[in-house]
């Protein structure tokens, strides 16, 4: 696994604030069959912000963003949101294989961030390389990633 630190691009966004772990593909859906049925034009994988830690709750009480970056500037419809998300300074790893082994990622990330000087500065966000939700957990290609800065 190759951690690395980069730079991410301010981009704006559609997306739904959420909870519960098992609304998450029905909330996936609702987001891309607006995208599809408005024709918006997509310039990035879609993503998940996960604003509680994924580790200590039951997978009912997990709270998040679902989005997807997106070109025009289109209206936001019901409960999908349209925002501008700002660049920022992340550590990063690419991780391939099984989803339910995701959370070693995690602690790897906050444990290198320290290690090279670095505070976490915001929730943790999941970036699904392939086509999540429709991908088996053991085939999944997510780039994982936490806001930092310099201590």
């Amino acid at each position: 696994m190759e951690i690395k630190f980069k730079n991410t691009k301010e981009r704006q966004v559609a997306y739904i604030i959420a909870a519960g772990h098992n609304q998450l593909p029905r909330i996936f859906n609702k987001l891309m069959n607006h995208i599809t049925k408005n024709d918006i034009s997509t310039i990035e994988y879609p993503y998940c912000i996960f604003f509680n830690n994924t580790l200590d709750i039951a997978p009912e009480e997990l709270y998040y963003e679902i989005g997807i970056p997106i070109m025009e500037n289109v209206p936001r419809e019901g409960i999908i949101q349209i925002k501008k998300i700002p660049g920022n300074h992340v550590v990063s790893t690419i991780y391939n294989g099984n989803y339910n082994q995701i959370n070693k990622v995690y602690h790897a990330l906050m444990k290198y961030a320290v290690k090279k000087g670095y505070i976490i500065s915001g929730p943790a966000t999941e970036i699904y390389i392939n086509n999540f939700p429709e991908v088996s957990e053991s085939d999944a290609s997510v780039e994982v990633c936490f806001p930092v800065i310099k201590k």
